[in-house]
């Protein structure tokens, strides 16, 4: 297969990374790589996406995968369905599930899927009739994208006030002009990445993303510092999950979501059960990269299967232990991060540690490699021993502006099986 990955992140590094690997592959186009890894992969350069989609037919190119959510909701799939050209991503209809929350939050309730109580505003005179239905804490969520940074949880009612103001005044633009009030939801969050063919939802193994910037959850909204999976859950709570993929698969029937893609369920494990923050359309960053860590099928085979909607054949194969991401950024992310400085001994990273990097927020000037984001990189492991080595690897990087969180995956040792000392459970590799 010839294959085209658009984006270029620390995501879609992984992606190039795991599909080099296939036997399938006959070779490989990047459109907007990073210079981290632009190397694997012949680049494809267009003004738009219908001549992108012209030039891959040209090519030959067999399937498409998209890695951000801004060209799937700009209508990328559209044109290359349009000339006939696979692609795992929804095309600009079924986007909008996470292109606008309040649709999102509409599908959930007409299909009976639990979800938080929310409320849509448009005008500032309604917040004050919005906010008296909830309690503090509250979250307000902007119903477009906001790369990641558009979910606010106010712990006052002044708090709530003022960030509604800035929302709707358009802080994030069109993206803010309609907002979402929501109850606060407690609990463990989860990251659930599904496969979707038009018939068969097929559930990656749990994995659990770090979003605030600091320790302890504290901090400002991101992208994403880290992540980890699979996430070590009891009876109930699996059995919660399995109950929830065959919801959503039923309700994709129903709505007759004729596509092939990824669908990412943010879910919260309450005290009451499990209910969806939102949905994503794309695989995660940075939940993607420990996954395809820990991913031992072939990835390709799998999205071939996918695109002639065969995933009722597949069972996905992952490895023993954990798997680890821990994102790099750089010093004032994310609201100003710093730009410009060095990151050297790459080689060493991957060579001393058996540790696995994807780029993101990068770029060479004059045979450099330097800090180009507010995501530099991620570091990775995979493995039963990945947690206890991966924060030796992240401290060995020779890069003067990091900054990183110190906490990703301590949740997942199990303190109970290691005080029993009954030898290694597979999870936490102690």
């Amino acid at each position: 297969m010839k294959v085209l990955i658009y984006g270029g992140g620390a995501r879609e590094h992984a992606l190039a990374w795991k599909i080099k690997q296939s036997s399938l592959l006959e070779k490989l186009y990047l459109c907007k790589p990073n210079d981290g890894f632009a190397e694997l992969g012949e680049l494809i350069e267009a003004p738009d996406f219908e001549e992108l989609a012209k030039i891959s037919l040209e090519k030959g190119i067999d399937l498409l995968v998209v890695g951000p959510e801004d060209p799937l909701i700009n209508g990328i799939v559209d044109e290359f369905k349009k000339a006939g050209i696979s692609a795992i991503g929804p095309d600009k209809k079924w986007a909008a599930l996470e292109g606008s929350k309040s649709f999102a939050k509409e599908f959930m309730l007409k299909n009976k899927i639990p979800t938080g109580k929310y409320e849509v505003i448009t005008d500032k005179k309604d917040i004050y009739n919005a906010l008296e239905k909830f309690t503090i804490p509250v979250v307000l969520k902007a119903d477009g994208l906001a790369a990641g940074k558009g979910v606010f949880i106010a712990n006052s009612r002044l708090e709530a006030e003022a960030t509604l103001y800035e929302y709707l005044e358009g802080k994030f633009n069109e993206a803010s002009k309609k907002v979402l009030v929501e109850e606060f939801l407690e609990g463990q969050e989860l990251s659930l990445i599904c496969l979707w063919d038009g018939k068969t939802l097929l559930p990656f193994i749990p994995a659990r993303d770090y979003k605030k910037l600091k320790e302890d959850n504290k901090g400002p909204n991101t992208g994403g510092m880290g992540s980890y999976c699979p996430v070590s859950l009891n009876l109930n709570e699996y059995q919660e999950v399995e109950k929830y993929v065959k919801k959503l698969e039923e309700a994709l029937k129903k709505e007759h979501a004729y596509f092939t893609g990824v669908i990412y369920s943010g879910l919260m494990m309450t005290k009451d059960g499990i209910k969806i923050l939102e949905y994503n359309m794309r695989l995660g960053d940075p939940e993607t990269q420990p996954l395809l860590m820990h991913l031992e099928s072939d990835l390709l085979e799998v999205f071939r299967k996918a695109k002639d909607q065969k995933l009722d054949e597949v069972e996905l194969k992952w490895k023993k232990g954990q798997s680890f991401c821990v994102v790099i950024a750089a010093q004032g992310y994310p609201e100003n991060p710093k730009k410009g400085g060095e990151i050297k001994n790459i080689e060493q990273i991957i060579e001393n540690h058996d540790a696995q990097v994807f780029f993101a927020g990068v770029k060479k000037e004059e045979g450099k490699l330097v800090a180009n984001g507010g995501r530099v990189l991620s570091i990775c492991q995979t493995g039963v021993f990945a947690q206890k080595y991966i924060y030796d690897a992240v401290s060995e990087l020779d890069y003067s502006d990091k900054t990183y969180r110190k906490d990703i995956g301590e949740v997942s040792l199990s303190k109970e099986v290691c005080r029993k000392n009954e030898g290694c459970c597979d999870n936490c590799g102690i």
